[in-house]
């Protein structure tokens, strides 16, 4: 009775880790010249200097907002660094023979997503000091996050990691500042 439990408990979990490369793979049968260019935009956006433009120019208009950006941005990259260091998990196009990449990403490892983390930072960061672009930021956000998967760099797991990562990041960020602005 035991063994049968087992090969059962084994065939779910079985399902689980197939979800991600399975996702992965059912994007890049989609994938059409026009959406491609878009998505490589999006990845491009997410690079990080469009953050860091984006910080400095809000370090002008409002500097405890330019600050949280900032430090969202530090502890999220710290963090993610980290992250990457302790699962060393492979990008699907390095794992999977099937699964082609479209660009060469900034790194070996794929676990957890830094451009969606960057992304969602700065959303959240935004919901908190301007909610009125919290939505435009939120839908660049998830863009940004499916244009890794569909360009083969990530796996969804390492998406949503990156939207954690990325609202973590935010709410120790905006503490922070709102602390130093007391």
């Amino acid at each position: 009775m035991a063994k049968k439990q087992k090969r059962k408990k084994e065939k779910k979990s079985g399902k689980w880790r197939n979800a991600d490369p399975g996702f992965i793979r059912l994007l890049s049968k989609g994938r059409h010249n026009r959406i491609t260019g878009l998505m490589k935009l999006l990845t491009r956006i997410g690079d990080g200097w469009f953050w860091l433009v984006l910080t400095i120019i809000f370090l002008f208009i409002e500097i405890y907002a330019g600050m949280a950006f900032g430090f969202a941005l530090i502890i999220q990259i710290g963090l993610q660094i980290a992250l990457k260091r302790i699962f060393s998990r492979d990008r699907p196009y390095i794992k999977h023979e099937d699964i082609t990449n479209l660009m060469i990403p900034p790194d070996k490892f794929s676990f957890p997503s830094g451009h969606t983390a960057g992304a969602f930072a700065v959303a959240f960061v935004l919901w908190f000091f301007y909610p009125v672009l919290f939505i435009p930021g939120l839908i660049l956000a998830i863009l940004i996050g499916i244009s890794r998967m569909y360009l083969g760099l990530h796996y969804p797991s390492d998406v949503l990691a990156g939207v954690l990562l990325g609202f973590l990041s935010a709410r120790l960020a905006v503490f922070f500042v709102l602390l130093i602005e007391l």
